[in-house]
C-alpha cells in the first residue's frame, strides 16, 4: 500500500481549529480508480488528509485531490456547524509516496477560456460588479462551480435565472428568458440545459451529477456570463464575434 498526503489550511485563521477526532473512511471515486482509505487530521488551523491505496501514480494523485478536499471540507464544516463558525478548507500541496512535494491550485483554466476578458479588463468589470450587487453575486455563484463541492449544478441554474432577471427585470418571466436568449445569442436548448441540471438540487434533492456533465454545465454558465458582461459593456453583441450558441 502507498500513501498520498494532501495538506492545507483552514480559515478563519483568527479561530484556529483543532479536532481530536481523526475520521477514517473508504471511498472509491470511479470504476478505473482503486478503493482508498482517507484519514483527516486537523490541528491548529491546518488540515492533513492521508490517502492510502494500492497503487499511486501522478494521474491518481490529481484524481484524488478533489476527493481529499471533499472529505476534509465535510469534516471541518461539521465542526463549523457545532461552533457556528463558517470554516473553509483549502488544500495547497500533495506529498507523493516518494517524498516529492507538489503545489496545487484548485481551478480550471478551460472555464476562463469561455470568455474573451483579460487582466486589462479588470477595471471595467470591477466598475460593474462593485456597484451592481446583483451582478457581483452572479460572479460569486459562478466561482462556486469551483469553490464549493457538489454545488456546481445549483450555481449554474442560479446564474441563468439571475441573468434573465438582470437583462429585463420588469418583464414577465417568459419574456425574461426570451430577452436573455436574444441579447446573449443563445438558443432555448442551451439555456434550458442549465435549468434542467439544477432542478433537483435547487429543490433539495441532491442528485449526484457526473463530472463530465458538471464541467459542460459550468462551461455554459461561464460563457453566458462572459457574453452578458460584454453586452453590458458594449451593447448588442456582434454576430460574427459571438455566433449563436446552440444545444
Amino acid at each position: 500500500m502507498q500513501t498520498l498526503i494532501y495538506e492545507g489550511k483552514i480559515e478563519p485563521e483568527a479561530a484556529p481549529l483543532t479536532l481530536d477526532y481523526r475520521p477514517k473512511l473508504l471511498r472509491k471515486e470511479a470504476k478505473n480508480t482503486p478503493e482508498a482509505e482517507f484519514e483527516v487530521i486537523v490541528f491548529v488551523g491546518r488540515v492533513r488528509v492521508q490517502v492510502t491505496t494500492s497503487v499511486v501514480d501522478e494521474q491518481l494523485a490529481s484524481d484524488l485531490y478533489f476527493a481529499a478536499w471533499d472529505v476534509a471540507r465535510t469534516f471541518v464544516e461539521t465542526a463549523g456547524f457545532i461552533r457556528g463558525i463558517p470554516y473553509s478548507v483549502s488544500l495547497d500541496r500533495v506529498i507523493l509516496p516518494n517524498g516529492e512535494v507538489r503545489g496545487y491550485v484548485f481551478g480550471d483554466r478551460s472555464l476562463a477560456a469561455m470568455h474573451d476578458f483579460t487582466e486589462d479588463d479588470l477595471e471595467d468589470l470591477s466598475d460593474i460588479s462593485l456597484v451592481d450587487l446583483k451582478c457581483g453575486l452572479i460572479l460569486s455563484d459562478l466561482l462556486m462551480t469551483l469553490g464549493k463541492a457538489h454545488y456546481s449544478p445549483t450555481a449554474c441554474g442560479r446564474v441563468a435565472d439571475s441573468l434573465a432577471r438582470l437583462i429585463s427585470p420588469d418583464a414577465r418571466r417568459t419574456e425574461q428568458w426570451s430577452n436573455l436568449r436574444r441579447a446573449l445569442r443563445v438558443d432555448e436548448a442551451y439555456v434550458r440545459s442549465l435549468s434542467e441540471v439544477s432542478k433537483a438540487s435547487r429543490h433539495g434533492d441532491r442528485v449526484e451529477v457526473d463530472a463530465a456533465t458538471n464541467q459542460e454545465t459550468a462551461h455554459r454558465a461561464w460563457a453566458l456570463v462572459g457574453r452578458y458582461l460584454r453586452y453590458r459593456l458594449n451593447g448588442e453583441l456582434d454576430p460574427e464575434s459571438f455566433p449563436l450558441l446552440e444545444g
